[in-house]
């Protein structure tokens, strides 16, 4: 049965094969068609022959790179630097491709002096993940680390799940090689969930492949445990599913050779010898398709795989000319694949060794030994630099989560600000509506007092007490209506010192935007400016010293069940007070206090052995 699932897996991968080089072409012909309308803007050809270059560089690079090289022209007619960013950061790619590592190191340059100028916080990310993906083949894992987390830091928030996922893509590679399984866990499966965000299927093939890659890692320090293995082979099969499935919305094929490769080696290493026939179509397969994108470890690794079996049988000369071939495509590379030239060297001496020809035996011996003592001095140098990008790496992601929640306060200091102006604009309304109210009154008074004055004049010949009521009256009216001016002043007062008020406190957050006591600065200038309730002062000298976190991580403990008044019981055992002198602020029984103890223990979910106020301490 497993045979027969091996022979549908080979026909998917040899369909694939066939449509590499289709795909690519199927994309190129819709960004060319795009590129082919007259009315097209300038900004929107320049991104179009951007992506157009980065679509052909896996098999067309001559035509990429001239294709590259004139948006980089029309990009020159553009002032926004984000442009010039985008299109240098695509032709780092090309130059690797096009095997020009001092050009891809020129281009790199001027892509990150033009992010720097640039606001798009995308095209920032993208050039950063550019350096990280040039660092990491330049074999620099600590720049690479930091590069990954700065192009992190710009693309976080912009909706940039594709280039989000291949950033945790290549950090998660690197903690692969640093043999951090949980590091590499964690980047693989952030990878998996930026690739369904971003629904590019490119992103999704990477994902599975980090994590079959962190499982084939897992199951190499724990043999026993065979489960390891399948899921190593259950992501590799996601992504040649991902591949024969969606072959028409894929850019990139060489991920196939690798992937075609890992699943030759887990054959070869993990099962019997009766699964040849699969080995070696994993391997035609990773070789043919590594030789169309120029992937040269991948085609140098399968000769080697190759060789390996023609050696086991006895075929010497067969596995010499192979481990040549494979030799001579390492060498042909400008980057250096030191490792694996070594293991080919040792390869060689033994064959020349079983052959009797001990001269070469030496040679190759001699080249082996000094290919491995580059290897150990390059892992000593690497072991270094790991620890010490571990370290900066922890730093940085400490710095990242810092800023998320810098970014978090200062959203709740614009809500808050935000409802301070909307509670002062509903207060000048009613304001608004009072003096409204209070001069409507004023005039009808006015009106009485006209009419009032009309009715003396008629009624004159009344007698003299009638007068004397009349001019009482209206002097009532007078002190009614000075009254009525004075509460107007008193209303504008009031207004113009509310004003202060919130002038005072836009001022003070502006000052403290960092600081982390902002909100109790604001609680003392508005207790300063106005004493509405005079139990506020008592309450803030109780809980000072309380961190704001403290009461978030009580109610994340409790899921969010406890009271306000278990929340307060809370803060007053974490300054230091007695269960009497609880009792006495809350204004109860002290065996009140030990029922609250004993409840808010239930709804913390602590142990009967946890003491309470230790635990709440820790909180602090």
């Amino acid at each position: 049965m497993s045979k027969k699932i091996n022979r549908i897996g080979i026909f998917i991968l040899l369909f694939c094969i066939q449509s590499v080089v289709t795909r690519g072409q199927i994309i190129a012909d819709s960004l060319s068609a795009i590129l082919s309308q007259k009315n097209l803007p300038l900004e929107d050809r320049v991104m179009t022959m951007g992506m157009l270059a980065r679509a052909k560089s896996l098999t067309q690079t001559e035509n990429a790179l001239k294709i590259g090289q004139q948006a980089l022209q029309l990009s020159n007619t553009l002032s926004d630097p984000q442009y010039k960013t985008f299109i240098y950061s695509i032709l780092v790619s090309v130059y690797q491709q096009h095997r020009e590592m001092p050009k891809a190191q020129e281009a790199l340059d001027s892509a990150i002096w033009y992010a720097a100028k640039t606001t798009n916080r995308r095209i920032k990310g993208i050039a950063w993940y550019r350096k990280a993906f040039l660092e990491s083949l330049q074999g620099k894992s600590k720049e690479s680390i930091n590069s990954a987390l700065e192009a992190l830091k710009y693309l976080e928030g912009t909706g940039a799940y594709d280039y989000e996922s291949f950033v945790y893509y290549n950090i998660a590679g690197t903690y692969a090689e640093w043999e951090d399984l949980p590091a590499e866990r964690k980047y693989a499966e952030l990878c998996v969930q930026a690739a369904e965000k971003s629904g590019n299927f490119d992103n999704m093939a990477h994902g599975q492949q980090a994590m079959a890659t962190y499982y084939h890692y897992r199951y190499k320090q724990n043999r026993e445990n065979a489960a390891l293995l399948d899921s190593a082979l259950y992501y590799n099969r996601n992504v040649i599913s991902i591949y024969f499935a969606q072959q028409h919305r894929l850019i990139s094929g060489n991920i196939m050779a690798v992937v075609a490769l890992n699943v030759a080696n887990l054959y070869q290493g993990y099962f019997p010898a009766s699964y040849k026939d699969s080995v070696v179509h994993y391997l035609d397969i990773a070789l043919k398709i590594g030789q169309e994108t120029r992937q040269i470890a991948v085609v140098g690794s399968c000769y080697g795989v190759m060789s390996d079996y023609e050696m086991a049988a006895g075929n010497y000369e067969r596995a010499e000319a192979l481990l040549a071939t494979g030799l001579s495509v390492l060498l042909s590379d400008s980057a250096k694949y030191t490792r694996t030239i070594s293991a080919f060297m040792q390869s060689l001496s033994n064959i020349s060794e079983k052959r009797g020809d001990y001269v070469n035996a030496l040679r190759y011996y001699k080249e082996y030994y000094k290919t491995s003592q580059e290897v150990f001095d390059a892992e000593k140098m690497a072991i270094s630099k790991r620890l010490e990008a571990q370290y900066q790496s922890e730093k940085n992601e400490a710095a990242l989560k810092t800023l998320r929640q810098t970014a978090a306060l200062n959203r709740k200091l614009n809500y808050l600000y935000i409802s301070l102006a909307i509670a002062a604009i509903i207060a000048l309304l009613f304001l608004f509506g009072s003096y409204h109210f209070r001069l409507k009154a004023t005039r009808h008074q006015q009106q009485l007092m006209a009419k009032e004055k009309e009715d003396a004049e008629l009624h004159a010949r009344l007698k003299e007490e009638e007068a004397m009521r009349l001019m009482a009256e209206q002097q009532l009216l007078q002190e009614r209506q000075e009254r009525l001016q004075r509460d107007l002043l008193a209303g504008s007062l009031q207004v113009e010192q509310k004003d202060e008020l919130l002038q005072a406190v836009q001022k003070k957050i502006e000052e403290n935007k960092n600081g982390n006591n902002v909100l109790k600065q604001i609680n003392q200038i508005i207790d300063q400016n106005k004493r509405i309730d005079e139990t506020l002062t008592t309450y803030k000298a109780d809980f000072d010293n309380i961190h704001p976190e403290f009461f978030e991580k009580l109610k994340e403990k409790s899921s969010d069940t406890l009271s306000r008044l278990d929340l307060k019981h809370c803060s007053y055992i974490s300054i230091g007070l007695t269960n009497k002198e609880i009792a006495q602020r809350l204004g109860v029984a002290p065996k009140s206090i030990l029922m609250a103890r004993y409840r808010i223990k239930l709804k913390l979910g602590l142990g009967k052995d946890v003491d309470l106020d230790e635990y709440i301490g820790t909180l602090k």
